[in-house]
């Protein structure tokens, strides 16, 4: 994460932004130290950094390497953590991928309502997850592995299990169709416990589409904006894709998506989500559910909000 550019010239600008001198300031789930350094270089008069992971003792050290005080590194859980007062601002990188999947969004809120004064204030401030058509073959071609014979083997009943899985993936913009929909926007520091979300798009002219790419786009602070679109400068994060059956959509069709987002233990994501086609006159011409994660309990009902 240290050598994404992107990344860390964002979080440089939301330190920035949000430290003023004199503030008592929180970075949670430090890590290497490097954002509780800058914001001590903000003018922060004091600033404790907690982490979970024993790299606070290197980055305790960093600190002192670079002549800089003023820092408190503790080692311990974010929302149990004991400190001597409140704090003005609070900052974090929270964020896996799709935005979710780094395990801390339910500690940060509860440090939050423990520690932030009234005036707080707080980065990111919100995060979007945005979706998008896409021709997925470059990426990804399940079928053409999982149905191949392997010494003299069938390894088909594998595909559906393949084709039910959120994947890493460098999207290509070329192939990428219609509008990015939000799919999604949500305060990092309150997270619901499961959300339920939908989209809709119109493929103009005919297109291949096997997937939904997914990315985000998160407020650091205010005016600090950073993508991880496929556009987008490149970021350790890429984009995330949701498979579908494939379909040649003609010119007019309409491809919905419900995704359902909860969370198990560790804050782990799981998704399950159906994709509806239709027809330029509303008539559905295939429907996919995704039927992963049993604790979804029954599948989606086909007349619901997709």
């Amino acid at each position: 994460m240290l050598q994404d550019e992107v990344r860390n010239d964002a979080l440089a600008a939301m330190v920035e932004a949000l430290v003023r001198p004199g503030d008592v300031v929180a970075d949670l789930g430090t890590g290497t130290g490097i954002l509780a350094v800058l914001a001590r270089r903000a003018g922060a008069a004091r600033v404790y950094a907690v982490d979970a992971s024993p790299i606070v003792r290197l980055a305790r050290q960093m600190a002192a390497d670079n002549g800089v005080d003023g820092i408190t590194f503790i080692e311990g859980d974010i929302a149990q953590v004991e400190l001597p007062e409140p704090v003005d601002v609070a900052f974090s990188e929270c964020l896996g991928n799709v935005a979710f999947g780094d395990a801390m969004f339910g500690a940060l809120g509860t440090f939050a309502r423990r520690w932030m004064k009234a005036d707080g204030r707080l980065g990111p401030s919100q995060v979007r997850v945005l979706g998008q058509p896409m021709d997925a073959r470059l990426n990804w071609r399940p079928a053409t592995f999982w149905q191949t014979p392997w010494r003299g083997l069938d390894l088909s009943a594998f595909a559906q299990g393949d084709s039910e899985v959120v994947r890493v993936i460098r999207a290509v913009p070329a192939f990428l169709y219609a509008e990015p929909q939000t799919l999604l926007a949500f305060d990092p520091w309150n997270r619901a416990e499961t959300y339920d979300v939908s989209a809709e798009w119109t493929l103009g002219k005919d297109r291949v589409v096997n997937a939904v790419c997914a990315w985000f786009d998160v407020d650091w602070a205010p005016g600090v904006t950073m993508s991880t679109s496929a556009p987008s400068p490149e970021t350790h994060w890429s984009q995330a894709m949701f498979p579908l059956p494939q379909r040649e959509a003609s010119a007019g069709d309409r491809l919905e998506l419900r995704i359902a987002i909860a969370f198990g233990e560790g804050e782990k994501p799981a998704y399950r989500w159906v994709g509806t086609w239709r027809s330029p006159d509303g008539t559905i011409i295939e429907r996919h559910e995704c039927k992963d994660f049993e604790h979804f309990g029954p599948s989606m009902d086909s007349d619901a909000s997709v």
